[in-house]
């Protein structure tokens, strides 16, 4: 298996960890790492809809963080 599907599989991983958080800011920290994971994986293998999505994704779970404090 080459690393780089390493790195989208731990990005799931994480991502599906998130979702065991508790609490809506705990699950949306952890999502972001996922989602940050999954760009650089996204960028490595040249998919335009993984780095985007998940680029909009970071954006969105910080902005609602943020309104959350």
């Amino acid at each position: 298996m080459r690393s780089i599907e390493i790195l989208g599989i731990c990005a799931s991983l994480i991502v599906l960890v998130s979702f065991l958080a508790k609490g809506e800011k705990n699950i949306r920290l952890i999502n972001i790492i996922g989602a940050l994971v999954f760009v650089i994986y996204g960028l490595l293998i040249g998919a335009f809809s993984i780095w985007f999505l998940n680029s909009a994704l970071c954006l969105i779970h910080i902005y609602k963080i943020a309104k959350l404090n």
